[in-house]
């Protein structure tokens, strides 16, 4: 891997850690532990195919499995896969010597960790260990692992925002093209002759002929992704022939040109990346390639909201969301709606995702309707976000209009309510750089128990 395909390290907080093994509860297990920290992306397969996807990943650090248990498939190696990770550690030193590799096993094990020694390893994780223990791991790799600085990249690094309808038809979709949109106008509105300028950029951008001031465009970027497919295009009154799918399949090259000239954008400035017309297309479609998407457009946008609402993958969903800063869950007052609420935390439960990372938004919110606000939150142990009030009336009008609401009625109920939690996002300040961990000496570790 080159310093160009590195920029992406110093510009957001998300680290990629690719867990290289078929086990799929070792990598539930990392993911749980790690999340405060970065995404776990797991790929299993020989050297030479991960060779190919640690290239388009681009990861921080490669976690290899030397814990030596079979997985329970018919074509498992005898050793339980040590001898394929040594294998792969040894390639890894030669085409990337400066990746940090981890190893994850048993301290008890004795054969994988002198496998792993053998193979020159930076650390170790034990798996029998807490997950704090395994994060101070992976913590004191990244902050003794040099970083490429590119003076020349873009500065931003964008919040990413996942929204999920508790199901289809309770208002996810509204909620993400009105928060997008409110979103980018707030973040150029400051200046009215910036927003003018972004206005013109936007048309400029739709013919390729002209040229345009990018700098004006992709404050925010709103992914698509939920169903019924295009309604978000249709609130915005935009096309897009370039999709989530195309975005995934360009990935290696995705750039700023390719943001401002592939990517369509609404008359704000919006960037909006939608379904495939083909949802086929998605099939093809890796979570791990998803991640790495999201990740690299935090370089180019502030804010980065993915509307999933309706989205049909459990696991496709699960992992976009443990990379998301925030996760609001979209509700109604409907009995439907609240049964359907607590199935999906179930689910998301059951895909190691933390209670505490999620939000509750209580949409077409009316007191007389049942169920108080704080009373569905406490019932489900989620913090209350916001409540947005129900407006059938001026929604319609709007929506028949081809516009959203922000543009007919600027001073609605539903937009001022929008805006105090477009403001938060905007505003939120990052956490600050990881201080110094000293060395825990996992070597010193298996010598004293062997």
């Amino acid at each position: 891997m080159n310093a160009p395909t590195r920029i992406l390290d110093t510009m957001t907080e998300l680290h990629r850690f690719l867990f290289c093994s078929a086990h799929a509860g070792h990598g539930q297990w990392l993911s749980a532990a790690l999340r405060e920290e970065g995404v776990v992306l797991q790929e299993a397969g020989r050297p030479a195919q991960l060779q190919q996807r640690i290239g388009d990943l681009d990861p921080q650090v490669v976690l290899l499995d030397f814990s030596g248990e079979p997985t329970g498939h018919a074509d498992d190696p005898l050793d339980g896969g040590i001898a394929q990770a040594t294998e792969l550690a040894q390639m890894l030193k030669r085409v990337a010597p400066k990746l940090p590799l981890v190893a994850v096993g048993s301290l008890v094990r004795a054969d994988g960790m002198k496998a792993a020694l053998r193979a020159g390893v930076h650390d170790f994780i034990d798996m029998h260990s807490t997950h704090d223990e395994a994060l101070d791991v992976v913590r004191r790799v990244i902050d003794h692992t040099p970083t490429v600085s590119v003076t020349t990249a873009p500065q931003r690094h964008g919040r990413f925002i996942v929204l999920l309808g508790a199901r289809i038809g309770v208002g996810c979709s509204t909620l993400a093209a009105h928060l997008s949109q409110l979103g980018q106008e707030m973040s150029v509105g400051a200046d009215p002759d910036r927003a003018e300028k972004t206005a013109k950029a936007a048309k400029a951008n739709a013919n390729k002929d002209d040229k345009f001031d990018s700098s004006l465009l992709g404050h925010v970027a709103l992914l698509d992704l939920g169903l019924p497919s295009g309604d978000r295009l249709l609130y915005l009154n935009t096309q897009s022939q370039f999709s989530f799918a195309e975005a995934v399949q360009n990935l290696r090259r995705f750039d700023e040109t390719l943001v401002h000239t592939a990517v369509s954008h609404a008359p704000s400035g919006l960037a909006v990346l939608p379904l495939p017309l083909d949802l086929g297309d998605m099939r093809s479609v890796a979570a791990a390639d998803a991640l790495a998407l999201t990740d690299r457009l935090r370089a180019f946008f502030d804010l980065i909201v993915a509307d999933l609402g309706g989205f049909s993958n459990p696991a496709f969903v699960a992992s976009l969301v443990r990379a998301a800063d925030e996760v609001w869950l979209v509700v109604d007052q409907s009995v439907g709606a609240i049964v359907s609420l607590a199935s999906m935390l179930r689910d998301l439960e059951e895909k190691s995702v933390e209670r505490s990372h999620l939000h509750l938004v209580l949409n077409r919110y009316d007191p007389r309707y049942g169920m108080a606000a704080d009373q569905i939150a406490k019932r489900f142990d989620v913090p209350l976000l916001a409540t947005l009030p129900d407006r059938p009336l001026a929604m319609l009008s709007a929506t028949n209009q081809g516009k959203l609401i922000i543009d007919t009625a600027r001073g609605d109920p539903y937009v001022r309510a929008l805006q105090p939690l477009v403001e938060r996002l905007l505003c939120a300040q990052h956490a600050g750089a990881a201080s110094h961990r000293h060395s825990s000496g996992w070597l010193g570790r298996f010598m004293g128990k062997h």
